[in-house]
């Protein structure tokens, strides 16, 4: 993980290694067993140096899930050079969903009860509004060329659009043995989204002309 920050304490980049390490302490025991402390001493630094750098747990939490959404942003650069806003919001979707499968203990973390409110974390918030802000730009692109039915305001049909990605991720993660019914969990959620953006197409057609998405390992 490449994580560019010039702030240094004593061992070298203390902020970077505390990221990198508290990643590594997320994916294997999950945010309740991650400490601020522990970090320090496997780091090899005293027990109050990382405060320099995050005031509290939550604080690194909030840096690792603005580190999640650099890397959502990377995964999403091939869904913003598609001219056709209907398959741009499907490239959209697709990595959403690859994202969360890839990096699913970032992935509950970002969207996750713990970090809330998110006005106490202004650089999370600012990835999450750039997020949906991805959503309605693609969303008002096809008002403008006719491509996406206009059924309300482009704020309420790109949350609505969010909502249902979100939830064809979501129950990918987290109920993956009842949803798609025993069949490939990727096919499943690559059918989901097609079939809901195609709903808000003028012409639903153009959708299956994407081909297949490769699944996510």
């Amino acid at each position: 993980m490449a994580i560019i920050n010039t702030t240094t304490y004593h061992h070298g980049n203390l902020r970077q290694e505390l990221m990198e390490l508290a990643e590594k302490h997320l994916i294997s025991h999950g945010i309740a067993e991650l400490s601020l402390r522990a970090l320090a001493r496997e780091i090899g630094v005293s027990q109050t140096a990382p405060y320099r750098h995050f005031k509290e747990k939550n604080a690194l939490l909030a840096a690792l899930a603005t580190e999640g959404f650099r890397r959502f942003f990377m995964l999403c650069e091939e869904s913003e050079k598609e001219p056709r806003a209907d398959l741009s919001l499907l490239l959209f979707g697709l990595s959403y969903v690859k994202f969360a499968k890839l990096h699913t203990e970032m992935f509950h973390l970002m969207f996750g009860p713990v970090l809330q409110p998110r006005s106490d974390y202004p650089e999370l918030f600012a990835a999450g509004r750039e997020a949906i802000y991805k959503v309605r730009a693609g969303v008002e692109r096809g008002f403008k060329t006719d491509v996406i039915r206009q059924l309300d305001d482009v704020a309420s049909m790109a949350h609505t659009v969010w909502a249902a990605v979100h939830g064809v991720a979501t129950l990918m993660l987290d109920h993956g043995d009842t949803y798609g019914y025993h069949r490939d969990l990727d096919l499943q959620a690559e059918k989901s989204l097609r079939m809901m953006i195609a709903s808000l197409c003028t012409d639903p057609t153009e959708i299956s002309k994407l081909p297949q998405a490769k699944p996510a390992v």
